[in-house]
């Protein structure tokens, strides 16, 4: 498929081929990535791969299917975005009077975009459509933080991960703080690590993203003179780089909502 979206999500982008080409697309899928993964370019990918005449799973980038996923006004597919801070009820409700129709193709494709900031609300009206999906609909989320999302949700969705175009940015900054953290740093040392970040010179976001893969790795993984840490503590981290990532979107400096995490991380 023609993407766009780096080597990095080369392996999605075949397994989602195949998936195409072998008839196995399911009703609902979960891209989930950091913030500097384009999720929405590689959903938009994903959909021409399905729409397109041109080959099963594949698609060319030129036919008019392709270029109206393009410019966003192919006729069998619906955008859902934040309205302020959150998915809201209302937006779900648009999506089941879309999916109610009958489609002018063989499908019809809603995407929700920031689908982690969803109400309760909106999440249990989406629970509903998921359960008993209209026809061949197609409905692809686009999350940055899968645990703001109902385990009912997830449950019923084919997931997949992927990585940002520049996912080795922020990395060394990220494994210095944790491994400071988790050998008992205090504040104020954390802060020093941080200090560019915390003065607005670097991309807050992306050092975010690269201590969240590094917290959800030794989940899993054992690194090297890193002590051991457990499930909790790690998970603890986790859900206050999501708390940072919240203050950011309601207003807070980055600086700032950075030294609130180091805080709760630190000695």
């Amino acid at each position: 498929m023609n993407f766009g979206c780096g080597e990095n999500n080369s392996r999605l982008e075949r397994r989602l081929e195949q998936a195409v080409a072998e008839g196995r697309v399911s009703h609902a899928y979960l891209f989930e990535g950091p913030g500097n993964a384009d999720k929405l370019a590689f959903a938009k990918g994903f959909i021409k791969g399905v729409f397109c005449p041109k080959g099963l799973g594949e698609n060319c980038g030129d036919c008019a299917i392709c270029e109206k996923v393009d410019h966003d006004n192919h006729e069998d597919v619906e955008y859902i975005f934040r309205d302020g801070l959150s998915v809201k009820d209302a937006a779900v409700e648009k999506i089941q009077e879309k999916l109610n129709v009958k489609p002018l193709g063989d499908r019809n494709v809603v995407v929700i975009s920031d689908c982690d900031t969803m109400t309760a609300r909106a999440q249990n009206r989406l629970l509903k459509t998921l359960e008993e999906p209209p026809g061949q609909a197609l409905l692809i989320l686009l999350s940055e933080n899968q645990e703001n999302l109902a385990q009912t949700i997830l449950s019923r969705c084919v997931k997949f991960r992927l990585e940002g175009d520049d996912a080795s940015i922020g990395d060394a900054k990220a494994d210095a703080i944790i491994k400071a953290s988790m050998n008992g740093a205090y504040f104020h040392e954390l802060c020093a690590i941080a200090s560019d970040y915390i003065k607005g010179k670097a991309d807050t976001d992306v050092l975010l993203d690269s201590m969240e893969q590094g917290y959800r790795a030794l989940m899993t993984d054992k690194k090297e003179g890193v002590p051991n840490y457990s499930f909790d503590d790690l998970y603890a981290n986790i859900h206050a780089i999501e708390d940072a990532r919240k203050q950011m979107r309601q207003g807070m400096s980055s600086g700032n909502a950075l030294k609130c995490l180091l805080l709760k991380i630190s000695k």
